[in-house]
């Protein structure tokens, strides 16, 4: 009985302890609440420093992207104009290299049938794509009865094998009249048809998608990229062929008198670019034509001709560029062509781009900006600097102009004007705007001045932190160090500690051991120890220096 009872003892005690409640630590709990309340501070604090830096940071890129496409330094040179066409399923693509500057922009014509991509580098050599899809999506319907079928058909187009391809996408409505993939198996099956270009095969894939449009009407969308266009073109060649008196012919060409056709759009694309290789004058004369047009779908031939027409630089080519700037309802173009008249130095260029700075729409007032701050002339630079200095002008604009200044375009003139005017804009984002470039800049007066910026208490956390953020990087350590010692708010404390979880010197790691040691602000000590851990975690004093705060000796027990 009594042997019963102890291991009924024995047995029960880790349960009660289990079961009994631990009673709270107060001083823990007190702990626990003043380090979730610093962190939801510090949570809210970088949230709102983000909010901002991503405001600033949206808009110093769309300005990024626009100033590298007014760069300069094209010539006559630097041509051919456009590449011939590369042809292969499933994309077609057209390079064009006149050199111009750096950006980056998308240009789609039709029902997402087609997209363009300016591509430079600061080699200034210029690649334009222009992709249209030719082959029809990957399955996305594993678990339809039609899935393997279609996935046949599509690889089989991949290979650029249209009759076969033309084969199993007529196959699939009859076995499978019912699956997601049948509207768009008739469309790419007609697609095919038309890539093999036979009369009879031409006359097949027009009746197939006139079939397909009873058989599913509008709602059912091909999926991919189907270009509204291919029964006007299966059409047009048709109609060319003699068969123009056909009732699907006649009806295909009303139908489709409103659609854009980019692949005709490119391929006359590339007949301008041959025309400029067999005769240039011609190619100039039919640029112009071409820039006359206003349709939304010429846009990537007109597009096409203000390259060909701006390398000139002549006094005709320069009235172009004013007309298609002030002109065009394409705001792509009109914003190229301003960008264009910044690498024509004449006083005719000049006075247009001060006409486009009070544009009706902004993207091409950036532009004329841009192209004002690239341009040769003295009367450039000072319209530049005036427009910066004003305060009542528009903000974006002043910040493109503020932009324009870097290192390879300014002078020592530049930054120390840049300096001088700090003090007297009253825009939080220009501020930061000329601290950012002037730090691009780079030199000994600007890190100097961008030193003193940081040090200078009437200026706001914000600006001192940005400055501190650019000089902190190559001041000399001593310096660095010094500084802290002298600072007092928080944000500029843990930027100097970010600083110098990146310097190499061993000064950075002995003034991190400092702070994470004898620090009275608690944040401030958890970032020092943070950035000790992923700077110098192999280091032994990091070691003993963790083990001495775990113990909780005091700091002035330490040397």
């Amino acid at each position: 009985m009594i042997r019963k009872a102890l291991v009924f003892f024995l047995v029960a005690t880790p349960l009660v302890a289990q079961q009994a409640p631990a009673r709270p630590d107060p001083v823990a709990a007190a702990a626990r609440a003043e380090a979730a309340r610093v962190a939801q501070e510090a949570r809210l604090e970088s949230l709102r420093d983000a909010q901002a830096a991503r405001a600033d940071a949206q808009a110093a890129r769309a300005d990024a992207r626009a100033e590298t496409r007014a760069a300069q330094g094209f010539g006559p040179a630097a041509m051919p104009m456009i590449a011939p066409f590369a042809v292969a399923a499933p994309r077609l693509n057209v390079n064009v290299n006149p050199a111009i500057g750096s950006f980056g922009s998308g240009y789609g014509v039709g029902q997402g049938a087609a997209s363009a991509a300016y591509n430079y580098d600061y080699n200034y050599n210029y690649t334009y794509n222009y992709t249209y899809s030719t082959g029809a999506p990957q399955g996305w319907a594993p678990q339809d009865p039609a899935d393997s079928l279609y996935r046949q058909a599509q690889q089989s187009m991949s290979r650029g094998d249209y009759r076969r391809a033309a084969s199993l996408f007529k196959e699939l409505p009859g076995k499978h009249p019912n699956s997601v993939y049948a509207g768009d198996a008739l469309y790419w099956q007609a697609f095919s048809l038309y890539r093999i270009g036979g009369t009879a095969e031409l006359q097949e894939a027009l009746s197939v998608l006139d079939a397909r449009k009873s058989k599913y009407p509008a709602g059912r969308n091909v999926r991919g990229d189907a270009d509204p266009a291919l029964a006007t073109r299966i059409a047009g060649v048709l109609s060319a062929r003699g068969l123009g008196s056909n009732d699907l012919v006649k009806r295909a060409l009303t139908e489709g008198s409103g659609t854009c056709d980019t692949e005709d759009q490119s391929v006359r694309a590339e007949a301008l670019s041959a025309l400029r290789q067999t005769d240039p004058e011609e190619a100039l004369a039919q640029s112009k034509k071409i820039l006359g047009r206003k349709d939304e779908c010429s846009v990537q031939l007109r597009r096409s001709a203000l390259w060909l027409i701006a390398n000139k630089k002549d006094a005709a080519a320069t009235a172009t560029l004013v007309s298609v700037a002030k002109n065009d309802p394409s705001l792509e173009l009109r914003s190229e062509a301003a960008g264009f008249l910044g690498s024509i130095g004449t006083d005719e260029a000049l006075s247009a781009l001060e006409e486009l700075v009070k544009a009706d729409d902004e993207r091409v007032q950036r532009a004329a900006v841009r192209a004002l701050t690239t341009h040769s002339s003295p009367r450039a630079r000072i319209a530049m600097r005036a427009l910066i200095e004003n305060n009542g002008a528009n903000e974006q604009l002043r910040i493109t102009a503020v932009d324009a200044y870097n290192s390879d375009r300014s002078t020592l003139d530049d930054a120390t004007w840049l300096r001088s005017i700090y003090p007297k804009i009253d825009s939080p984002r220009i501020k930061a705007r000329v601290v950012s470039t002037v730090s691009r800049i780079g030199g000994e007066q600007n890190e100097q001045w961008l030193m003193s910026l940081a040090k200078n208490e009437d200026e706001s956390i914000e600006v001192r932190q940005n400055a501190l953020n650019y000089v902190a990087r190559t001041v000399e350590i001593g310096a660095l160090n010094k500084f802290y010692d002298g600072v007092s708010a928080r944000p500029l404390r843990e930027e100097i500690i970010r600083t110098l979880g990146d310097r190499k010197e061993p000064q950075a790691t002995d003034k991190l051991i400092e702070i994470a040691r004898s620090g009275t602000d608690p944040q401030v000590r958890r970032s020092a120890i943070n950035t000790l851990t992923r700077k110098a975690a192999k280091d032994p004093r990091t070691n003993k220096l963790l083990l001495d705060i775990l113990s909780g000796e005091s700091p002035e027990k330490k040397p």
